[in-house]
């Protein structure tokens, strides 16, 4: 009997998840129910034989834990066949398997900090002969060239595809922060994708196991690929008819400035034979906003002449008469305060609220007024490593372990080291004395930490020295600490410590179930880890406070969407780029996106001045139909 019940999806669901002819693209909607789609045809592939296997690609680390959730749930076991996860992290199982192809040991470790990565871009400027002196001072900026140039799948050579005009230092300078990296057993994310796609292309040999060792290859959230992205994809399934589900949404495409391109569902279609099935049918949003959002995107000009419009699969929302409202403000001061006057006056959970804005900065004022009410409020943001200073001496005492050579990890341990135990250990000195023991790091670090350490702090070093100085007991020791051992180490009343606790309770058990803890070795672990945002998650009393991109793939009962003026939503810069731009369009996917959050009831707010300028009503508001003609 097949776990996939096709009776309780609707025409299209079942026509997406039962296509065995070809290649697939799936245009869903918001709210239509994709990922059900997804796993569910994830599971009747795996259903159909042992010879079966399927790789599914996504771009978040939290929907591929769904997606391996919901799959193992269906099968009533662990689906051993399929492998769900992000683009980076099966760029990352690639390096590691046949990296050394390139140059690049298995054991290579993730660079998170931008002051690392700016090391490395000066280590390779510095070895630049004739350029030294062309490369620009401002190395942030000289950085962000370079994720660009990684996202856009460039390759060393002139002209750089993301440049009117090449410098001739810039193809020197990436090819040798690419040297850089692999000399140093180091990769950063963007570079994580470069090395995989250089892989496959420069050794077919690699590339045809990678594809015999796969049936089936699935995408989700496909409109966000970048060029690097669906280049990757293309050498893991080349042939026109391959056996590709493509799930995707043109009216969704946010992330332009992360290299995202509206043309390239175009592109998919032109380079495979794809059979489409659209999913317009929404069953998170009430007729009233499904109403407003065929408004607004009908304005786009770029979408595929026979996209169908959404349609409404549940009620309108409860409460009010139509489930939304349009409040304007005379100061952004007075916007903010409305929101948790609104949420107590209606009596609403605030935990069913998310207040959403196209910038952070519109959404930290709403933040401060919430918390002036008594209310708490979270604002989402990435968070690449632990603060804490007891996890911030384990986790680089096991980078450490992984990799004994690295003086950037053992810079960062004695520093973790010196926040945890007041007592500062030369970094120096401590690499020095290595020479007399092997060139160990971790080794030098825990004999010069011993004769350092005060009653307080001995237990921890003697833990490092005996669980991964003379052996390597993982994943032991990290069990050990996140159950009782932190208590010897950080005391009881660190509130920073208690969070971050749980954040990472929450990534461990989520990657020992992913990768299984017999399997799991520590240069994984650790690779997967500085994959993952350590951001805690929200309270279970919090209004959370998103920017529009960080709300993508959610859904919350009631929606404020703040700022709705021009040039605050939509930006200046996209109006200044004139009202048939790609830019502008962009925006208005943004307002799409924001909107379609909604399960119950919508709220739009905007000031009448900001930044002390006075602003227009949102021109998204008169295309919705909530205001009169627009302002431009």
């Amino acid at each position: 009997m097949m776990a996939v019940d096709l009776d309780s999806f609707n025409a299209n669901q079942r026509s997406a998840v039962s296509w065995d002819d070809g290649p697939l693209l799936v245009l869903a909607g918001p709210g239509s129910g994709k990922t059900l789609v997804l796993t569910s045809r994830v599971v009747r592939i795996l259903e159909e034989g042992d010879d079966t296997s399927v790789l599914a690609l996504t771009f978040t680390t939290k929907a591929a834990a769904e997606m391996r959730a919901r799959v193992d749930r269906l099968l009533g076991r662990r689906g051993e066949r399929a492998r769900l996860c992000t683009f980076h992290s099966f760029a990352a199982d690639l390096l590691r398997q046949h990296g050394s192809h390139l140059g690049l040991q298995p054991d290579f470790s993730l660079i998170t900090q931008t002051e690392d990565r700016i090391a490395m871009v000066d280590e390779a400027a510095a070895r630049l002969e004739n350029d030294r002196e062309a490369v620009p001072e401002d190395r942030r900026n000289v950085l962000a060239l370079i994720d660009r140039l990684l996202a856009d799948s460039y390759d060393g050579s002139t002209p750089a595809p993301s440049l009117v005009d090449t410098p001739p230092w810039v193809p020197r300078l990436f090819s040798r922060y690419c040297q850089t990296l692999i000399a140093t057993n180091r990769l950063d994310f963007g570079s994580l994708l470069h090395f995989a796609r250089r892989l496959l292309t420069e050794k077919p040999g690699v590339a045809r196991v990678v594809r015999l060792g796969w049936t089936h290859l699935c995408v989700d959230e496909f409109q966000d690929t970048n060029r690097a992205q669906y280049d990757l994809l293309r050498l893991i399934s080349p042939d026109r008819s391959a056996r590709l589900c493509v799930v995707g949404d043109e009216d969704q495409i946010i992330y332009q400035w992360n290299g995202a391109n509206p043309e390239r569902l175009a592109q998919l279609r032109r380079d495979y034979d794809m059979h489409v099935v659209q999913l317009p049918e929404c069953y998170r949003c009430p007729t009233s906003i499904i109403t407003l959002a065929n408004r607004l995107i009908v304005h786009n000009a770029r979408r595929f002449p026979d996209k169908t419009p959404l349609q409404a699969s549940r009620a309108s929302g409860h409460g009010d008469a139509n489930g939304v409202r349009y409040e304007a403000f005379a100061s952004p001061d007075e916007e903010a305060a409305f929101i948790p006057k609104d949420i107590c006056d209606r009596g609403l959970t605030s935990s069913e609220c998310v207040v959403l804005g196209r910038t952070a900065k519109v959404l930290g004022r709403a933040a401060s007024a919430l918390a002036d009410a008594g209310i708490e409020a979270c604002m989402t943001q990435r968070k690449t490593d632990f603060e804490s200073p007891a996890i911030g001496v384990l986790t680089e005492a096991l980078r450490l372990a992984n990799a004994r050579h690295d003086r950037d990890v053992l810079r960062r341990l004695c520093l973790a080291w010196e926040r945890l135990a007041d007592e500062s250990l030369e970094l120096d000195g401590v690499a020095a004395s290595a020479a007399l023991v092997g060139g160990d790091y971790l080794r030098a670090w825990a004999d010069a930490a011993s004769l350092a350490a005060s009653h307080r702090t001995e237990a921890v070093v003697e833990r490092i020295r005996t669980d991964l100085v003379d052996s390597i007991a993982f994943p032991a020791v990290v069990d050990w600490f996140l159950q009782q051992g932190w208590r010897s180490w950080g005391g009881n009343d660190d509130e920073l410590l208690a969070e971050e606790l749980k954040t990472w309770r929450e990534l461990h058990d989520d990657l020992v179930r992913e990768h299984g803890s017999g399997r799991l070795t520590l240069n994984v672990y650790l690779q997967q880890m500085d994959l993952i945002s350590k951001a805690p998650r929200p309270g279970p009393d919090a209004v959370r406070c998103m920017t529009v991109h960080g709300s993508k793939g959610l859904g919350f009962r009631h929606v404020y969407l703040i700022g709705m003026a021009q040039e605050v939503f939509p930006s200046f810069q996209a109006l200044r780029k004139g009202p048939q731009s790609r830019e502008l369009e962009e925006e208005r996917r943004n307002c799409f996106v924001a909107i379609t959050r909604v399960e119950r009831t919508l709220t739009l707010t905007r000031a009448q001045r900001y930044h002390g300028y006075p602003k227009a009503p949102s021109q998204f508001l008169c295309e919705m139909g909530l205001v009169g003609q627009p302002p431009c």
